[in-house]
Parts: structure tokens; C-alpha cells; sequence
């Protein structure tokens, strides 16, 4: 019998790599062409309603750093850059300055290795949109666990709650189930605030949500 953690590691290796070896070139530097639009008419203005604090900053699931790039031009004072893909990582290690970022390799379910009520601020933009309902249920508690009280979180998800057991591959623009709803209900369950969620399009009629979370404590 399968066991949760088996079935967990076999979605993260299902799943998570297609953004890796031989996409990446082709994929990354087409989204980093949309990145300064994409900050300023969607990001920026949600961003701007909230007390951040960048001093500490994860970019997770970070891919080629075009999210870094903003980030640190926002005032960021260090940004650790979190992937799965080992070639995200090789990249991210050679194109930013070590004194200001750091580069992790994680296992595609958590954050070990990054340590507890450390971070200020955790951001992800264009990525949790592909995630496996599992896979997001097991990282939610990580971004709580390795926030300092009062920081905030941004994160882009799906708001796509059709086909549910199905291949995401087989949904507009990958987007995996999930919906603002159950979001909401996984980060109060690990010990968030849900202060702001703003469902918007992408190709189809509010596909995607960003949720802003405050960690408690």
C-alpha cells in the first residue's frame, strides 16, 4: 500500500520538473519578457497596499530570478531564491550577486533547510498555479513555519476548480485544482490571516488568484 509521503514524492516528481532541463531556456525567457508589465499593472498595486517588509525576502519557486529582479528593485535588502530544478538553481547561483541573494535547492514539498521565523516576506508569482492540490497542503505550513510573526506572504495560485482528479496538463494553461476558497481554508488552517485574495484572467475568466496572507503571532 502506498503510503501519503510516497504518493506525495510521486506527484513532486510528476509535476514539478517540467520547468527544469529542457524547458527552461525557452520558457523562462519568454515569461521574464512579460515580468515589468506584469509588476506594475497586477503586482505592484497589490503589493503597495500593504506593510512589507523586503529586508528578508523568499522568492520560492523562483526558476530563472525574473520575480528576483523585482524584488531586489523593490528594496529587497537579501532574497533567498527557493526551486526545485537543479538547473534553476545553477542559473540563479551565477546570474545574482551572492552579497544581496542566495540560492536553495528544495524537495518540492517543503523548505527544509530554511530556518524557522527567519523571513520577512515570501513571494511567488507564476508558478503555485501548476501545483497539485497535496503538494500545496504540504508547503502552506512551511511558509508559516519559516515566517517571523507579522510578516506577510503574496502568492499567485490557481482558481481553477474544474476537472478535479484530472491531469493539469490537460487544463487551460496548466492550471492545476484549486480554487480561492479552499486556499483560503489551507492557509487559516496553518496559521495565517487571508487579508486580501484577488481573482483575475489569464486566457480564461478568473483563472488565477493572488492571495496576500499575514503569518499570526
Amino acid at each position: 500500500m502506498t503510503s501519503s509521503s510516497d504518493r506525495l514524492r510521486e506527484t513532486v516528481h510528476a509535476e514539478a520538473f517540467h520547468w527544469g532541463a529542457e524547458t527552461a531556456l525557452s520558457y523562462h525567457g519568454a515569461a521574464a519578457s512579460h515580468m515589468d508589465q506584469q509588476w506594475k499593472t497586477l503586482i505592484q498595486p497589490i503589493l503597495a497596499y500593504h506593510p512589507i517588509d523586503y529586508s528578508r525576502t523568499i522568492d520560492f519557486a523562483a526558476g530563472y530570478g525574473r520575480n528576483t529582479r523585482k524584488l531586489l528593485e523593490a528594496g529587497a535588502a537579501h532574497v533567498t531564491m527557493v526551486d526545485v530544478n537543479p538547473e534553476c538553481v545553477a542559473h540563479l547561483e551565477t546570474h545574482f550577486p551572492r552579497d544581496r541573494t542566495s540560492a536553495v535547492l528544495n524537495d518540492g514539498a517543503g523548505l527544509v533547510g530554511l530556518d524557522t521565523s527567519a523571513f520577512t516576506f515570501l513571494y511567488t508569482f507564476d508558478a503555485m498555479v501548476h501545483f497539485d492540490l497535496e503538494i500545496v497542503i504540504s508547503y502552506i505550513p512551511e511558509f508559516a513555519r519559516v515566517l517571523k510573526p507579522g510578516a506577510h506572504a503574496f502568492v499567485h495560485h490557481s482558481n481553477y476548480a474544474a476537472n478535479p482528479g484530472g491531469d493539469f496538463r490537460q487544463n487551460p494553461h496548466w492550471r492545476n485544482f484549486m480554487s480561492a476558497a479552499i486556499f483560503k481554508h489551507i492557509a487559516v488552517r496553518s496559521g495565517f490571516d487571508v487579508i486580501q485574495q484577488e481573482t483575475f484572467s489569464w486566457g480564461e475568466p478568473d483563472i488565477d488568484c493572488i492571495t496576500v496572507l499575514h503569518r499570526n503571532g
